[in-house]
């Protein structure tokens, strides 16, 4: 697997819970309204993803002439796909009807009130069998403006040559790392820390680790200095960083240079993404035999691991002609047999629990059991509306990780959140 394909599978956990696209729909390009399969779905987002085309078939002969599905390609990357989306929905365009959508957009595009919410029959459906953690990345403020499409969590890999044991803490990983650098042997804990999506999503499980957050329910306060819990996950980040443990390029390090670490035998361990396995059999099946997985690292023994939503959500537009058809496709293109079918082709774990039992999951998910341990406990990134700004300002405030003063850093997040939320911080 080329370097390229690699890294688009990569980033899908992180930002882009939208599969990404390798073309771009010009803004007046939506299909028509109706055609001769009758009343025509326009999905934006997520219809690129490996064999979804025949997904989209499949509903559409399903459908019976009720609707059409037809998938337009936005851009490759997740801003110049929430660009466009914003672009055409500001402009009240009344040829989108399902919106594919990154989990971390809901906040936002709900208090704009360009998707719908859901009424209770809807509801009911729509989260019928789903994992209650992806079911909250769906929600503002008492209601459901989304149905969930897939998840996705970061585990922990490691070289079984290396480490026969896996540690459960962090402690416990510095310290086997060390004990392999004094060895001479590969040591390094690879995770991402440059500036983007990927750093914020380690840095919300470091957060979540020791129950800190960025702000309150309903977005209006931050709340990063409201006790000493930021600071005690900040202080982490920076030990591990700081002990001689990770890349010298960590702050400059997304998912392919962890990949890459992990490929070329520099690391012992990554926290990355379940794409890991399927894309390292293709690159080089030595290293994927001596693979091993298990959950994320915790602070003490015991504890559940608190770790970060990926995932892609659909949401139906508030200006389409015909959202009861959006609703009834966004069903079938997330049904049972599609959910097996993407997690399989495109790599985007499943939403319903019910898959995470079945033989052919297992078999390409051989760590479908680690997931689905963290997923039922996993915890979304912070839903605000100004969750843009808030994600510029994490990655940013806190780089390098190696040197983050926590008290300072703990402060400096919570202005700039609370200028952020009064609309004078930075612009998305």
């Amino acid at each position: 697997m080329g370097m390229e394909k690699r890294r688009s599978r990569a980033r899908r956990g992180a930002r882009i819970a939208v599969p990404l696209a390798v073309a771009v729909v010009g803004s007046t390009l939506a299909a028509c309204s109706s055609g001769p399969g009758g009343t025509v779905v326009n999905l934006f987002g997520g219809a690129s993803a490996s064999g979804f085309d025949k997904i989209i078939a499949e509903c559409n002969k399903e459908a019976a002439g009720k609707y059409t599905i037809v998938g337009n390609l936005l851009p490759s990357d997740a801003d110049g796909q929430r660009e466009q989306l914003v672009r055409r929905l500001a402009a009240r365009d009344a040829g989108m009807d399902l919106l594919g959508m990154d989990v971390t957009w809901t906040a936002e595009f709900a208090e704009a009130k360009w998707i719908r919410s859901l009424d209770e029959q809807q509801k009911a459906k729509s989260i019928e069998g789903v994992l209650e953690p992806a079911v909250k990345t769906a929600e503002w403020k008492d209601q459901l403006y989304g149905i969930p499409k897939h998840t996705n969590v970061q585990i922990l890999w490691y070289r079984k040559s290396l480490v026969p044991k896996p540690p459960q803490t962090w402690d416990e990983l510095i310290d086997t790392s060390k004990k392999l650098k004094e060895a001479g042997k590969p040591y390094q804990i690879g995770f991402t820390a440059a500036q983007y999506e990927g750093y914020v999503v380690n840095v919300n499980n470091f957060f979540n680790a020791f129950g800190a957050t960025f702000v309150n329910e309903d977005s209006t306060k931050a709340t990063v200095t409201a006790n000493d819990k930021a600071v005690q996950a900040l202080t982490l980040l920076q030990k591990i960083a700081s002990a001689g443990v990770t890349s010298a390029s960590l702050s400059n390090a997304q998912e392919p240079e962890v990949f890459a670490d992990l490929e070329a035998g520099r690391s012992a361990f990554a926290v990355n993404w379940p794409y890991v396995l399927s894309a390292m059999r293709e690159a080089n099946p030595k290293v994927a035999e001596d693979l091993g997985y298990t959950t994320f690292p915790v602070v003490k023994a015991g504890e559940k691991p608190k770790v970060t939503l990926g995932g892609m959500n659909y949401a139906i537009s508030t200006f389409s002609k015909h959202p009861n058809e959006a609703f009834d496709a966004a069903m079938c293109l997330r049904n049972e047999k599609h959910q097996l079918q993407t997690a399989k082709d495109a790599g985007d774990p499943p939403v319903l629990q019910s898959i995470y039992d079945d033989p052919e999951f297992q078999k390409a998910y051989p760590m479908g059991k680690v997931m689905l341990a963290e997923l039922k406990n996993a915890v979304p990134r912070p839903r605000t509306p100004v969750y843009q700004n808030l994600s510029t300002i994490i990655s940013t405030t806190l780089s390098p990780p190696s040197a983050i003063n926590p008290q300072q850093a703990a402060q400096s997040l919570n202005d700039a959140i609370e200028q952020a939320i009064d609309g004078k911080g930075i612009l998305p």
